[in-house]
């Protein structure tokens, strides 16, 4: 986490990491950060901390982890192990982030420390694993980085130069070669994967290199490598815990405990790559296009065995987009919108030039393409022919349920459109954006706070029921977090806390007033916590929308496909999983904390979400108290000033 300062009152929220590594066998790790500006003046005496620690270096950036080490990341770009509970400085290191010194953002300025620098691994059932992080970075030019540490102890546990991986130099230090979006740590596997492909300058001939290794996470050791295959992206983990590799030339599934290939695919000619690809949901059949000759080709391979069904030649110009289907491939190019059969590959029919997100709704619904955030059609899946049109300024879909087609307009407006294209609940009766809250307690239902109001959503049915008429909150705050803490639900503004349960029942409704200082100082401190089971909400669109290298798109963007097959039959293996992860991520999250008078002087008090209750209090005597927080336990981690932080059990 980034400390941040500033005089306009601005709240800097750091979004919680999720990571989603398989269909049915889905495990979330989670933790909230909390970054927090304030601006006050008060004459009291500060609190004894438990603890000091002052650093030569000044602090920029610190990270609480779930085995109770802050993580620190000083002006020099040093990053620093403390014990939280005492501390004690346990280590530090100079050298992990040097070349994000040279890290720039959009607007060509220096990037300082992001929450993207460091990743702590977290496993539920493995509590050993979050004393690893992957320190990885790049700038998508000349600057990456990839390096595992033991965060306990500070060792650097692997990077590619360790693991072996070719160094070349071209400008500037040398670099270890890898693909920076392939490699990375594969949850179920408990394993690091490093893969590079590359055109070997150094060698006769300039020959097209292949190199992967798996490493052990705790030991650092190589437990097989292979130079016969590669991935562009984070391999994925199959039912049966082996690998399927996707490369630009080669692709294969691996067994997982060897790095052998059970099978390989390759590209018909060396000189040309895989430029698309996609796998339907049950990652049953995978579909690839490829230059072959003086044509593209759309090929079908049984991801089981290799074998390749069908291949069929599409005459593009550039690489199209393929959407895989249970039924069969969506290919859409720049002039068709075509569906080629599972069996056969034979082209079923072909619509007209269509463009943007593809969803299939499932049994004989059709399937939904978003376009231009102008219309939302729905195709025949049979024919081709257009079923309905819905026109909908800036329509995005945002999710599906069991009732149809939940979607945004661009006023950020929630509405539904059921599956034969009739607005079950649009225009006046939308859940009115901008500034909508939203939090899940479980798949089939949502909660979310619009326009003064609290309303309930079952997934399943679509009926949307006013729980709360109106939310009053004291000293005009407008409610800006709302949260389910797996007891019940919380809207919040900086200074109010309301809860109540899944039926609007209020359960306590709370109000600690600004310090007495200017409006300028009144800036909001208190814990932000995203809703734990929210699979495919506000940004279902973007994950959906979004795609990657050969425009194939991330497990995580098939959540509709999941959705669909929930709402399906609420039952199986998805829903065990679905509840799975929820029970393992509500624990976290349990108070609030927020800037008010505490008698002694301006300071915080420490209160129970799911009670309302304050549980402790504590005294700064700073003008500007930044700091973060423990979400388990509550210990503070205050900065005092440009070189110290000072840790507070309360």
């Amino acid at each position: 986490m980034a400390y941040y300062r500033s005089n306009s009152g601005a709240i800097a929220l750091i979004k919680i990491l999720f990571t989603m590594n398989k269909l049915y066998k889905t495990t979330q790790s989670m933790f909230l950060a909390w970054v927090i500006l304030l601006a006050f003046g008060t004459s009291a005496h500060a609190q004894e901390p438990q603890w000091k620690l002052s650093l030569e270096k000044g602090v920029e950036w610190t990270k609480y982890t779930p085995n109770k080490i802050l993580l620190v990341g000083s002006s020099d770009w040093g990053l620093h192990g403390v014990d939280a509970n005492t501390g004690k400085l346990l280590w530090s290191n100079e050298d992990l982030y040097n070349s994000a010194k040279s890290l720039k953002g959009p607007d060509g300025k220096k990037l300082g420390y992001t929450a993207d620098l460091i990743q702590v691994l977290e496993d539920p059932n493995h509590a050993k694993i979050s004393d690893f992080a992957l320190v990885k970075y790049t700038d998508n030019v000349m600057v990456k980085n990839f390096v595992v540490i033991n965060i306990r102890t500070g060792e650097v546990v692997i990077n590619p130069k360790m693991a072996g991986m070719p160094v070349v130099k071209v400008i500037g230090p040398e670099v270890a070669t890898f693909n920076y979006d392939g490699s990375g740590y594969i949850q179920e596997l408990k394993g690091i994967l490093l893969t590079a492909s590359f055109v070997d300058m150094y060698q006769a001939g300039k020959p097209y290199t292949q190199i992967t290794k798996f490493i052990d996470l705790e030991s650092g050791k190589v437990a097989w490598e292979s130079d016969q295959f590669s991935s562009i992206f984070l391999p994925i983990v199959t039912s049966d815990n082996h690998l399927l590799f996707i490369g630009e030339k080669t692709s294969a599934k691996i067994d997982a405990k060897t790095g052998k290939p059970f099978w390989t695919f390759e590209v018909a000619d060396k000189k040309n790559n895989f430029e698309a690809f996609d796998a339907n949901i049950r990652l049953t059949e995978g579909y690839f296009y490829q230059k072959k000759g003086n044509q593209g080709v759309v090929s079908a391979v049984e991801l089981g065995s290799g074998k390749v069904l069908w291949e069929k030649p599409l005459s593009t110009k550039d690489a199209p987009m393929l959407k895989a289907e249970n039924f069969g491939v969506i290919v859409s190019d720049e002039k068709n919108f075509t569906l080629m059969e599972a069996e056969s590959g034979n082209t079923k029919w072909t619509a007209k030039k269509l463009s943007g997100i593809v969803v299939d709704l499932g049994r004989d619904r059709g399937i939904a393409v978003g376009e231009k955030g102008k219309y939302l059609t729905v195709l025949d899946k049979n024919s081709g022919a257009e079923k309905w049109s819905q026109k909908i300024k800036g329509i995005q879909i945002d999710q599906m349920t069991g009732a149809g087609i939940m979607y945004q307009d661009e006023e950020g407006s929630i509405g539904l459109i059921d599956f034969d294209g009739n607005l079950k609940w649009g225009n006046k009766d939308m859940i009115k954006g901008p500034g909508v809250l939203r939090a899940k307690s479980a798949l089939d239902s949502e909660v979310f706070y619009a326009d003064g109001k609290v309303f309930h959503v079952n997934l399943v049915t679509g009926e949307k029921k006013e729980i709360i008429g109106k939310v009053d909150f004291n000293e005009k705050e407008t409610p800006d977090n709302l949260e389910y803490t797996g007891a019940n639900f919380i809207l919040s503004s900086s200074q109010n806390m309301l809860g109540f349960d899944e039926s609007g029942r209020v359960q306590f409704q709370q109000h600690w007033a600004s310090p007495k200082i200017s409006l300028a100082g009144r800036i909001a401190l208190r814990t932000m916590q995203v809703a734990m089971v929210a699979m495919a909400a506000a940004n279902a669109y973007a994950e959906g929308a979004s795609t990657g290298m050969m425009g194939y798109q991330s497990m995580a963007s098939r959540q509709y496909g999941i959705q669909r097959e929930f709402f399906e039959d609420m039952s199986g293996a998805f829903g065990q999983a679905a509840n799975q992860r929820f029970k393992a991520s509500k624990s976290r999250g349990v108070y609030n904390f927020i800037l008010t008078d505490v008698g002694e002087g301006v300071g915080l008090v420490k209160v129970d979400k799911v009670s309302g209750k304050e549980v402790g209090k504590i005294v700064l005597n700073d003008k500007e108290p930044v700091y973060d927080s423990d979400p388990e336990n509550g210990m503070i981690f205050y900065k005092p000033s440009k070189k110290e932080v000072f840790g507070y059990t309360f």
